[in-house]
């Protein structure tokens, strides 16, 4: 599990902050994220939700649809943590999981984004120095990306996005930016949405493309030059919808290049 990043990296996000720095996703895009940090068996800090000020480092085991194990340190002492390079010293070690389950955060990165879940976790017992943890899989995962900038900046009216509200309840909106997670829109109305609001089944349409269906989050208000500029992260998409995102994505950055 080699990492060089400061222990103070694997904190947890208060509670009142995740949805600020956002990125609430469900399945199956959450399973998909917890079975890359197993495949790369990145490390995984884990901490009782009822004592956060001690912890443990280990890494997700197990992921699937009906539980999620992660094995942690069972002997080592805090800033012996083989290698790792977080700095554990000022941090107290995680005393041994209860066998009847409790609450858990666990933070880890992929890629340099930050992931963040719950987990009700469950001690079934220890083998050559590490104890396993297993339980149900989370009910939700955060990813935190850290920068706000999006890749790709489209022409006035080159793009829009038809938010779904409802039933027969329809907004159309221009896209400011683009990238393959998320993008942001020049808002109209008087009502100003929150962040965390959610649109589904809404869909991104630009002229000579079929439309791409897509889930929002709203992560992130902005005032410029009097206009109200939306900032979004997209939910859970199917694999053949990331792609033709990617493909947008790409599309839109060679443009300008074809256009010379």
């Amino acid at each position: 599990m080699p990492t060089t990043r400061p222990f103070a990296d694997y904190l947890p996000e208060p509670p009142g902050h995740l949805l600020e720095t956002h990125a609430l996703v469900g399945k199956p895009l959450a399973t998909a994220l917890l079975r890359e940090l197993a495949r790369r068996e990145a490390a995984v800090a884990l901490r009782r939700r009822c004592d956060p000020g001690s912890h443990g480092f280990g890494r997700i085991v197990e992921c699937g649809d009906e539980a999620i194990a992660i094995d942690i340190d069972d002997a080592r002492a805090p800033g012996h943590d083989g290698g790792h390079g977080c700095g554990l010293d000022d941090v107290g070690a995680m005393p041994p999981p209860a066998t009847d389950g409790e609450d858990y955060v666990a933070v880890a990165y992929l890629d340099g984004v930050k992931v963040q879940f719950d987990a009700c976790l469950r001690d079934t017992g220890s083998d050559a120095g590490r104890r396993r943890l297993r339980g149900s899989p989370p009910l939700a995962v955060y990813r935190l990306q850290r920068r706000d900038a999006y890749r790709v900046a489209t022409d006035p009216g080159q793009g829009r996005c038809v938010l779904r509200r409802g039933p027969g309840d329809e907004l159309a909106l221009e896209i400011v930016d683009l990238s393959a997670r998320g993008l942001r829109l020049a808002w109209q109305g008087t009502t100003r949405p929150v962040v965390g609001s959610l649109w589904e089944h809404s869909r991104i349409e630009f002229a000579g493309r079929p439309p791409i269906p897509c889930t929002l989050v709203a992560s992130r208000m902005d005032e410029v030059d009097d206009a109200i500029l939306v900032a979004c992260e997209f939910g859970p998409l199917p694999p053949e919808v990331e792609r033709a995102v990617q493909v947008l994505v790409n599309d839109l950055q060679l443009a300008p290049r074809r256009g010379h």
